[in-house]
């Protein structure tokens, strides 16, 4: 059983002790990586603007990023990714056996990295599945790379947590994927709100990751945030977890 989280824009160097462990995990994609670094490095501001859809603070900061990416620190991508989802993991909590589990099963999506182990050292970065900066789109780009880097594990079942957004990258006709979904019910109605869904995800893998969970019957038994495992609305793909506001 493999997991599949997205990133998220936020960053932020993190001080965890845990994390020197000896689960470190190398960049699968090097030189892909550098190539999409050298080409940001050669827009100018105004047209990486363009390219990122962004401006002003975030646009200067992103800018200067990238002209000097390698001179950066490294942390491990569960560690500096810092966006909605990844604020609900308890990294101080984490043991070893935890990050051997994190090393062993959890890999983010990443428009410049392309797939990452948890435990796998990057540098912070802007780029979304969205932003054009090749002839390519970043789907495009690193769809064939990823189906052959996971063929390795086409005989396991795929538990996808992450975004449509990176998700949908994954071949539904070569893995055996499992989606998971967080509703909330507000009166009679289902929602599907984007805040609270990130929540849900991050306390997912939180749960996956403190109890090192290896069967599907101990995902249907998350109860984190208020949320319970839907089995009239679940089916064998898709499982379904809905919380009362």
């Amino acid at each position: 059983m493999k997991l599949f989280f997205s990133p998220s824009k936020g960053m932020k160097y993190k001080n965890h002790s845990d994390l020197n462990t000896d689960y470190k995990k190398d960049e699968k994609f090097q030189e892909e990586t550098f190539f999409l670094v050298s080409a940001m490095k050669k827009f100018d501001k105004e047209e990486l603007g363009k390219r990122l859809k962004i401006k002003d603070k975030i646009l200067n900061e992103t800018f200067e990023l990238y002209q000097n990416y390698y001179s950066q620190l490294e942390r491990e991508a569960i560690s500096l990714y810092d966006g909605v989802s990844f604020k609900q993991l308890e990294l101080d909590t984490f043991t070893k056996d935890n990050f051997k589990y994190i090393s062993e099963n959890v890999f983010i999506f990443s428009a410049l990295y392309g797939i990452l182990n948890g435990c796998t050292s990057i540098r912070p970065y802007r780029l979304d599945m969205t932003n054009k900066i090749l002839d390519l789109s970043p789907y495009e780009f690193w769809s064939s790379k990823i189906e052959n880097d996971l063929l390795e594990y086409k005989d396991e079942i795929f538990i996808n947590i992450a975004s449509k957004e990176f998700s949908k990258i994954l071949n539904r006709k070569i893995f055996n994927i499992i989606d998971i979904e967080f509703r909330q019910l507000n009166g009679d109605t289902l929602k599907n709100i984007s805040t609270e869904a990130k929540k849900g995800r991050g306390a997912m893998l939180n749960y996956l990751i403190k109890n090192k969970v290896d069967t599907i019957e101990k995902i249907k038994s998350f109860s984190n945030l208020g949320y319970v495992f839907s089995k009239e609305l679940s089916s064998n793909k898709e499982f379904i977890f809905i919380k009362s506001n």
